[in-house]
């Protein structure tokens, strides 16, 4: 369908900052249209011709941003028929308890991969100490990895795990098998998650973070950081979750305070020897 236009739209490029160039501002807009006009995959972008009045940019620069977000997979070019939204954006439930998979609402065409980054152990922060309930300065694992959807980095991980509850992670990892970090620590330690505690944030991309999944100047990102615990409430995990903002939608659920409770009386004396 034909989108209508809103002649009050140019304005925004003035209000873009830490943009380089107008190829960058005007992708910048479009990926804003498509937000702000709610556009789903199907939808119909504007003309080629209307999007320059509305950004107030040339055609050459608007046909340069269509064409990296055509490359990018966000809209599909037809010819003589116009831009359209290509793809949705992937929801995310990062609640879920279990590996990155499970949270995503993945298609039968989609294709997540993981490329591991770095493992080696170091010493903890006092604030990562504080968040597992360490000692600081007690050695841990840090693991980095790097999630492509379907080829393109998608989103950055960092997992910060007590080297005592899992003396030979790394090893396990580097199996050919391509075994979830999650999967791993349940089957080779006995450490099975529970619950999860979260932060979401929405910011600008870091510098390093341009580089590792490929944005541009202007782009967010979505960081959800946190602490994951295993029955026996243990923390076992501080991470860090980086997700490039415009493929994902967020959808967050909390478990029902009646929940928690109903584990911890599980595990009373009376409640084992019922058992």
């Amino acid at each position: 369908m034909a989108c209508k236009t809103r002649p009050a739209a140019a304005p925004f490029l003035s209000r873009i900052r830490a943009v380089q160039s107008l190829y960058e501002k005007t992708i910048a807009f479009v990926l804003q249209y498509i937000d702000e006009h709610k556009l789903r995959a199907g939808d119909q972008l504007p003309t080629e011709a209307q999007l320059s009045s509305l950004a107030g940019v040339s055609l050459v620069t608007v046909r340069r941003a269509l064409s990296e977000l055509a490359a990018q997979a966000v809209v599909r070019r037809e010819q003589g028929r116009g831009t359209f939204v290509a793809r949705p954006r992937v929801k995310a439930e990062t609640t879920k308890i279990g590996g990155l998979r499970n949270g995503l609402h993945l298609d039968a065409r989609s294709k997540l991969e993981t490329r591991i980054l770095s493992a080696g152990t170091r010493a903890c922060t006092e604030e990562e100490g504080a968040r597992l309930g360490l000692a600081p300065g007690t050695t841990v694992w840090d693991i980095a990895r790097l999630r492509l959807l379907n080829r393109r980095p998608m989103i950055w991980e960092q997992s910060v795990i007590p080297k005592i509850l899992a003396p030979e992670l790394a090893r396990h990892l580097r199996g050919p098998d391509g075994k979830s970090l999650y999967d791993v620590l349940e089957r080779s330690f006995g450490l099975k998650e529970a619950r999860e505690e979260q932060t979401l944030v929405s910011r600008p991309a870091l510098e390093h973070e341009h580089a590792l999944l490929e944005l541009m100047s202007f782009e967010w990102v979505v960081e959800v950081s946190g602490v994951s615990f295993s029955t026996r409430h243990q923390p076992i995990d501080a991470f860090r979750m980086v997700f490039v903002a415009k493929a994902f939608a967020f959808r967050l659920e909390t478990a029902p305070s009646f929940f928690v409770e109903a584990v911890e009386l599980m595990e009373t004396p009376r409640a084992r020897q019922a058992r």
